[in-house]
């Protein structure tokens, strides 16, 4: 048995934590318990450290609103 991708394995909160196969696995667990627990910010910052992951959460929160055509979005 193979994953289509080893993201598959754990959820999209914990997929989100940077360097996760080189954690000990009580701090993943911790990790994964904060990313549930997270709020989002008022004024929100670009990582310095991602995994790839985020576009994933955004897309799946449904708040992102995504453009079906590449281009200038005019309105909403």
């Amino acid at each position: 048995y193979m994953d289509v991708s080893p993201k598959q394995v754990v959820s999209a909160a914990t997929a989100c934590i940077p360097f996760l196969e080189n954690d000990d696995s009580n701090r993943a667990l911790m990790g994964a318990n904060m990313q549930r627990q997270a709020v989002p910010l008022l004024v929100p910052e670009s990582p310095i450290v991602g995994t790839g992951m985020e576009h994933v959460s955004a897309k799946d929160s449904g708040a992102a609103v995504i453009c079906k055509h590449e281009g200038i979005v005019e309105r909403v």
